[in-house]
């Protein structure tokens, strides 16, 4: 989910946040009294017919009941609905005089506003809740815990947080700490336990079973080895962008659609795209690039409703499903685990081409690419913006490095995939 920055960057990330050095983080070290390793958390793939829209897990704030909450990397905070929440939908409530641990401290208000929830169609008009800062403590993976964490506790949920199976969201955007007023910052969940040492980096990697409710998972301060194969390759991040928005922005240097046998349609471009795990579609930044895109494809997809939705027959849509690959990345890097790229390819299989069908349209189902409905360009130097959401990247294991800002695309374990898929997998 992505939280509105501004019109110039439709559907970006941010938090009112002050400027974060990045060479104020220090990683741990060998010093460290005793061996950490990174900690696996399983994840819940919430599914819309064909399509994985978002992925959860389990967190526990204060003392129990449990939580699930979205891993998101379009955002940087915890929110959770507060006991006395009345359209929260049918989600776990968090009754903070149930926990001895609870502070009302520093009771900031403040509302996020979400330009996407966990569907396939954008939010018009945006959407959030309304919500005050608290601070508990909060645990995940077993025995991790951060105490006297500032989260976002809240009185009401829009309709889309309502609805999603998950209670709320766990933040995982790129800054080490983050700012709900603009003045004072906290550290975040994610960096807290790095720097704490309970983690032993500040990598966090995901591995995505498409269309598979089980058996995805979130890695904690690494990589899990059984899950890839072959070299992570690395990609830097848009360092004054990322800066910016505390979220994960990335340069985008082109994009090709497989054609017919061996022709295929590419175009360079100079471009910047935010990478979000809780998104689950991609946007192109604006209605000229998608309709260029799709015109390449096939005549019979065209705009479906006034969102920035494109569809068209299922069986043809299915039919006309091409592979497209975005060229991303642009900076220099040396590489997380065996080496790095200035760029790198990131294809979206034709597989994951077909979004499902379109609510209230029978027969008729959208495709992956979505247009803004204003033009989105970034904030700083104006180049156009993506938002490239999970069709992008849950093809592979991805490495998320928020200290030495970089992104790490790798080929997920073949193995291990067949066995966890079953005879069917992908």
């Amino acid at each position: 989910m992505k939280l509105l920055f501004s019109v110039v960057i439709h559907a970006s990330v941010v938090l009112a946040a002050a400027f974060v050095r990045r060479g104020d983080f220090q990683s741990p070290d060998a010093r460290r009294p005793q061996r950490v390793e990174p900690v696996n958390v399983a994840l819940t793939t919430w599914l819309q017919g064909k399509t994985d829209l978002q992925w959860y897990g389990t967190i526990t704030v204060g003392t129990p009941p449990q939580n699930k909450v979205i891993f998101d990397t379009g955002s940087n905070s915890v929110l959770l609905p507060r006991s006395n929440c009345t359209s929260c939908g049918a989600h776990n409530l968090f009754n903070q005089s149930a926990s001895s641990t609870f502070s009302p401290a520093p009771a900031l208000p403040f509302n996020p506003v979400f330009g996407t929830g966990g569907t396939t169609l954008p939010l018009s008009p945006p959407q959030g809740a309304s919500c005050s800062v608290a601070t508990d403590t909060i645990s995940l993976g077993g025995g991790l815990r951060v105490p006297q964490q500032q989260f976002l506790l809240c009185d009401a949920y829009g309709d889309a947080l309502a609805s999603q199976p998950a209670d709320g969201i766990i933040g995982l955007g790129s800054a080490p700490a983050s700012s709900f007023d603009g003045t004072s910052t906290f550290s975040t969940l994610y960096w807290g336990l790095v720097s704490s040492r309970q983690l032993p980096g500040p990598e966090f990697s995901f591995s995505y079973l498409p269309g598979q409710p089980q058996g995805s998972q979130l890695t904690l301060g690494g990589v899990d080895k059984n899950r890839f194969e072959g070299e992570v390759r690395t990609v830097r991040l848009d360092a004054e962008l990322t800066a910016a928005t505390q979220s994960w922005v990335v340069g985008v240097r082109g994009v090709r659609i497989q054609g017919k046998g061996a022709e295929s349609y590419g175009v360079r471009m100079v471009g910047v795209a935010l990478v979000d795990t809780g998104t689950a579609f991609i946007m192109t930044p604006d209605f000229e690039t998608a309709r260029d895109i799709y015109a390449k494809i096939s005549g019979e997809i065209r705009p479906i409703d006034e969102l920035g939705s494109w569809g068209a027959a299922c069986s043809t849509l299915d039919r006309m499903a091409r592979d497209v690959t975005f060229v991303v990345g642009g900076g220099n890097t040396n590489g997380t685990y065996g080496g790095g790229s200035a760029e790198a390819d990131v294809t979206v299989p034709k597989r994951f081409f077909n979004l499902g069908e379109y609510p209230g349209k029978p027969g008729v189902c959208q495709a992956m690419l979505l247009n803004p409905r204003e033009p989105a360009r970034d904030p700083i130097q104006q180049r156009p913006a993506w938002v490239l959401g999970s069709p992008a990247f849950k093809a592979y294991y991805t490495v998320w490095n928020g200290a030495d800002m970089t992104i790490g695309f790798a080929k997920p374990a073949t193995k291990g995939r067949r066995e966890l898929m079953g005879a069917n997998g992908i």
